[in-house]
């Protein structure tokens, strides 16, 4: 299913009504078939002790582009609440800029599963994500 521009401009309006694209400086750059490309950049907030990306941080970031990517399915129409995320952590993720893949596997009337993947600077999969949640009118 091709995007269009205006359901593309509706769940990026719905997007900004939270702070967690704000913090992250989430940008959708394009859709790629069924994907949902975005980049994001982590900022020394999120720094673990290791001086890593610490994990939490990792899965907001996700949790906001799957949740863009169902809005943008539904024309803003509809918004995601979790109900379950399950993230796997492949390699540790640096600080800076990353690029994030997601995709909607199922969207029924009330429910809906996302994937999410994020990648490394070198473009390695550093976490994959599993994204379940309610859908809900968002006005």
């Amino acid at each position: 299913m091709i995007i269009t521009e205006e359901a593309t401009e509706a769940a990026l309006a719905l997007q900004k009504r939270g702070n967690v694209a704000k913090f992250f400086s989430i940008e959708f750059l394009e859709q790629q078939d069924e994907y949902f490309l975005f980049n994001c950049v982590f900022p020394e907030e999120a720094k673990n002790p290791l001086a890593f990306v610490q994990g939490g941080f990792i899965c907001a970031a996700l949790d906001d582009a799957t949740a863009v990517a169902v809005s943008m399915f539904t024309s803003g129409t509809k918004i995601p609440n979790s109900t379950d995320i399950h993230v796997t952590y492949h390699r540790p993720l640096s600080l800076g800029k990353a690029f994030m893949k997601t995709k909607v596997i199922k969207l029924g009337q009330t429910m809906t599963s996302v994937e999410g993947k994020i990648y490394t600077k070198q473009n390695k999969l550093a976490a994959s994500m599993l994204h379940t949640a309610m859908l809900f009118d968002p006005n």
